[in-house]
């Protein structure tokens, strides 16, 4: 049995610290107080989160908080599940209460152990920290404590920063995450392996007046991708594995990463999309907004991330580069500002060579 404190109680976050709890361990669930009406109502039901469909079963946790210093306290391990854009709101809280020795895993991580892992050096804290390549689960919270569990992605892929971490921080997770992983060459192919920006930004964008105009009333992925769609997905799917691969990273397009991660089989993007049973069922599940984090999180702190890297290297993308543009013009904002630039990496001036030294592994 570990100590384990999952940060974040979303879909993602309920679905780990339940399964986690079912598997026997200590686990406390973490939420910010700005959502502390999530964390009440989960305390309501007992501290208890039930998982059905893959996953059934009623996982007792230890507690459920919004004190970040009681949260951490005893924890080994520390699994982060927020979107990419929440970061930033939670370590700030959550950094001084870190202990020399702990492991901190983002699931996903986006590009933003960097920053986390400088900031935890400031202030002189020996924090190991990874990163998977995706949240494992493809699930909904039906209401705070009740998460449908529609697929477990297996395996994950994990990487350290740095990657002479990478050993601690695998046996820090030994016995005590809820699928199997593998190795990755550093945190710049977890980050860069991340295939929502492709399953999420394109649809959204090609399917913003229906988004709009039924608020949601369709089937996201089966409705919203149809071979059109999946065709504008590929374009950038390409893009995103020519930039890996100048950074020496070679890398599965996202019809295989989906074909390994849920065992299924297709010729092409659309075929392995719509034979995917965790990409939704027979009930409507699109976003019922533009401002949905499938555009809030995935443009801004996975695609620019993918476009400012790909001017070191010198990777033209002009298909990614008109997405994040007109993705922003949907929602009034300036997503190659906003978003998870080189500068706020720390990677700015640069070159390929020393992004890569830095991160460890690759060529």
């Amino acid at each position: 049995m570990k100590r384990i404190t999952v940060m974040a109680a979303g879909n993602g976050g309920q679905a780990l610290a339940g399964d986690l709890a079912l598997r026997g361990h200590e686990v406390v669930l973490y939420e910010h107080p700005a959502f502390s009406q999530v964390a009440e109502a989960i305390r309501a039901r007992g501290n208890t989160i039930e998982l059905t469909n893959k996953i059934c079963g009623a996982g007792i946790l230890a507690s459920v908080t919004t004190d970040v210093a009681e949260a951490l306290s005893n924890a080994e391990l520390v699994y982060f599940t927020a979107p990419s854009y929440a970061q930033e709101a939670f370590f700030e809280l959550a950094l001084p209460h870190f202990r020399d020795g702990q492991a901190l895993v983002l699931s996903p991580g986006n590009y933003g152990v960097f920053g986390i892992k400088n900031a935890l050096r400031r202030i002189g804290k020996d924090v190991l920290v990874g990163e998977t390549d995706n949240l494992p689960y493809a699930c909904t919270a039906k209401e705070p404590g009740l998460v449908d569990v529609r697929g477990v992605k297996n395996p994950v892929t994990l990487a350290a920063f740095p990657d002479s971490d990478y050993d601690r921080v695998d046996a820090a997770m030994q016995g005590a995450f809820c699928t199997s992983w593998k190795k990755g060459e550093n945190v710049l192919q977890t980050s860069m392996a991340n295939v929502n920006m492709i399953f999420h930004c394109v649809p959204m964008l090609m399917n913003a007046g229906r988004i709009e105009g039924t608020k949601g009333d369709f089937r996201f992925y089966y409705d919203g991708m149809p071979p059109a769609v999946c065709r504008a997905m590929e374009a950038v799917d390409r893009e995103r594995v020519a930039v890996a691969r100048a950074f020496g990273l070679d890398l599965p397009g996202a019809r295989d990463t989906i074909r390994a991660q849920y065992g299924i089989d297709g010729p092409d993007l659309h075929s392995v999309i719509m034979a995917n049973p965790a990409f939704g069922g027979s009930k409507p599940d699109a976003p019922k907004t533009l401002d949905h984090r499938f555009l809030t999180e995935d443009t801004p702190y996975s695609m620019v991330p993918l476009v400012e890297l790909a001017w070191p290297a010198g990777v033209a993308t002009p298909v990614m580069n008109a997405v994040v543009e007109l993705c922003g013009l949907l929602n009034g904002r300036n997503y190659f500002t906003e978003g998870r630039t080189l500068a706020k990496m720390g990677l700015e001036g640069m070159t390929v060579d020393e992004i890569v030294a830095l991160a460890g592994g690759g060529r």
